[in-house]
């Protein structure tokens, strides 16, 4: 065809070998599960060859139900919902439900699987647009069938799978240790506050430094953020993850009158006095605050005599602040812990003073700026990692990314082959056992 490659030629999925599915035995029969015949539903489906499934089906779940038992090398392909274009190879022989086209290998198709298999994890985002529209995201067997492909040489095939192959191996190392970094960016910022607090300190009690503590009401709330018009209190959840969230909120009731002296404000010190055992305490400082939140019950406002707010904030969230604080919390181990209002006060903290709070927060906040600089360019090369990858397959598809060999059996070879093969081959015949 024009356009393509030499050798190449332009055909369809369903040119290209048989596709069938399986089914799923009646739910109504234990009989029908816990056999040993691998039972595989699109969740299973992973990218990768599969060697077991969780749930298993009998002898009589497969001969009462339209699921196939198919043979290892057949490839699947995701059809229904949020799996649409997901697939696996099988490594084993399994039935399937009817959830998962399979490409059943022949002696001439089988050739074509390993090409194949890369063509759709390069083309799974076009299955998934293929399957928006409806209410339940969908494609068919009747689709994947028409679905065009350019079918290069089998001997130019062989090079593509291996040269992708060496370079996916590559790109997934390059992405395991850019992961990594997001684990080693954590380690380092605790390094930064052990090594910041473990100087020789002075002590107080942090109720000589609190001048107030404020705290809102327990009510009944609806479950959304407020509108504008409305009134909200903010959940635990606002202050979890080191900056303040105000779509972390509730809505109070329309009759409900907060106290004004709840209300939360830019610059606030806020403190989550009741969470689980890994964020009971954590603190945040208000950077921007809509006019209409108030403190919960949960969440504490403390007020200062001096401006120690940064410097309690990072000591409060190293190492030594977070186990001063498990000392001092109380509750069930394994769900809700709590920190009262008394025991806070009670909790000694590092003091120095104010030209030294000052260099050593500078100090913390400088680190942490060049950290999280770090992080977010190997977050960015992650990015790029996965668009290469995209940009890889786009080429190998388009006969760009290894050479031609004039040499090679052209392709229309191999299908005529499977042609000749498919139109000699018994048709399977259709229908169930009427047994139910």
């Amino acid at each position: 065809m024009s356009g393509l490659p030499r050798g190449w030629v332009e055909t369809t999925l369903g040119e290209i070998g048989e596709w069938s599915s399986g089914g799923t035995p009646s739910r109504a029969r234990p009989d029908y599960y816990g056999g040993d015949i691998p039972w595989v539903k699109t969740g299973d489906l992973e990218d990768r060859v599969l060697l077991d499934t969780p749930e298993k089906i009998t002898q009589a779940g497969l001969r009462n139900s339209s699921a196939k038992l198919f043979p290892s090398g057949t490839l699947l392909i995701a059809m229904y919902g949020a799996t649409i274009g997901k697939t696996a190879l099988l490594g084993i022989s399994a039935a399937t439900n009817q959830a998962c086209a399979a490409f059943v290998p022949s002696y001439h198709s089988k050739e074509l699987v390993p090409f194949l298999w890369k063509f759709a994890l390069a083309n799974k985002p076009r299955f998934i647009a293929a399957g928006q529209g409806g209410a339940q995201p969908n494609i068919s067997q009747t689709l994947i069938k028409q679905f065009p492909i350019n079918i290069p040489p089998l001997a130019e095939q062989r090079r593509i799978v291996a040269k992708l192959d060496a370079l996916n191996a590559n790109s997934s190392r390059a992405c395991i240790e850019l992961a990594r970094i997001k684990t080693l960016v954590s380690r380092y910022k605790q390094a930064v506050l052990s090594k910041e607090f473990s100087g020789e300190l002075a002590r107080k009690d942090l109720g000589d430094l609190v001048a107030c503590i404020k705290a809102g009401k327990n009510l009944r709330c609806e479950e959304r953020p407020p509108l504008s018009y409305e009134n909200g209190v903010v959940k635990v959840s606002a202050v979890t993850w080191g900056e303040f969230r105000p779509d972390q909120s509730k809505t109070l009731p329309p009759d409900f009158e907060p106290d004004p002296g709840t209300r939360i404000r830019s610059g606030d010190f806020l403190f989550s006095r009741a969470n689980t055992i890994e964020l009971v305490g954590a603190v945040v400082i208000v950077a921007e605050a809509p006019d209409n939140l108030y403190l919960s019950d949960k969440i504490l406002r403390l007020e200062f005599n001096e401006p120690i707010d940064a410097w309690l904030l990072w000591y409060l969230r190293s190492p030594m602040g977070r186990e001063a604080l498990m000392n001092i919390s109380s509750g069930n181990q394994l769900s809700m812990r709590n920190i009262g209002q008394k025991s806070l006060l009670s909790l000694s903290i590092p003091y120095a003073d104010a030209k030294l709070r000052t260099e050593i927060v500078h100090r913390i906040e400088a680190a942490f700026t060049k950290i999280d600089r770090l992080s977010a360019e190997a977050k960015r090369a992650l990015e790029l990692v996965g668009k290469l990858d995209e940009a890889i397959l786009a080429k190998a598809f388009r006969g760009e990314l290894i050479h031609q060999d004039e040499n090679d059996e052209p392709a229309e070879k191999l299908l005529e082959r499977i042609r000749v093969e498919r139109a000699a081959a018994p048709k399977a015949k259709r229908g169930r056992s009427s047994e139910r």
